[in-house]
């Protein structure tokens, strides 16, 4: 690979180019903003819209020293430290009561995702860090630096649209997202592997459509 094509895809990944400013005899002069503060700003946004009891709760945010702080929702644990320790908590043979359990944090989590759905987000990066415990009890989504808002669709039925291909964890990743032309199918896929871990059920059944001995 070339200098240039280095320095270019550098470029590229860390910046947004917004327009061209001018040219001289030496170089090019982009106006262009930090994709990272862009996400930042961006996830800002939408837990601002987004005010509701599937979502952390946003408070306040301010800039100080070049900081952006963002205060939100006190949230008591996370489902990916729950999942750690259910092993503890429960028997291999489950009973009642702990399938109710666990029945009702699946039930909540998949209205969050529905929640979203139904406002146009598609969330790209579900998986157990993202999913919150609040003191009252209650599964809510954080975490909305990747989601995407798509506007010129329904939201039953999204519409299949190009989007970035920097998105979301592998392990919870659909096959699709690799295409760059993928819908709010993503998401289910996340859920379904989610749902399995919570319920015990082999996730490679998910991900390569058999049992990974197989």
């Amino acid at each position: 690979m070339e200098n240039d094509d280095i320095y270019s895809d550098k470029f590229e990944k860390a910046f947004d180019l917004l327009s061209k400013l001018g040219k001289g005899g030496y170089g090019e002069v982009y106006r262009v903003q930090q994709t990272e503060m862009k996400n930042v700003l961006d996830e800002t946004r939408k837990l601002i819209k987004l005010r509701s009891k599937f979502v952390i709760q946003y408070y306040y945010s301010w800039i100080e020293c070049n900081y952006l702080y963002i205060q939100m929702e006190l949230c008591v644990d996370n489902l990916s430290n729950l999942l750690h320790t259910k092993k503890s908590l429960f028997n291999e043979l489950m009973i009642n009561s702990q399938f109710y359990i666990l029945y009702e944090i699946f039930r909540e989590l998949t209205e969050c995702v529905q929640y979203l759905h139904q406002n146009k987000i598609i969330h790209r990066d579900l998986k157990p860090d993202n999913v919150l415990i609040s003191m009252d009890g209650r599964i809510k989504l954080c975490d909305f630096g990747l989601s995407k808002e798509v506007l010129n669709c329904d939201p039953f039925r999204m519409s299949k649209v190009k989007h970035t291909a920097d998105v979301g964890t592998d392990d919870y990743m659909a096959p699709e997202v690799q295409t760059n032309e993928y819908n709010h199918l993503i998401d289910i896929y996340s859920l379904s592997l989610i749902g399995a871990q919570i319920f015990g059920f082999n996730t490679y059944d998910i991900i390569d459509g058999k049992n990974k001995d197989n």
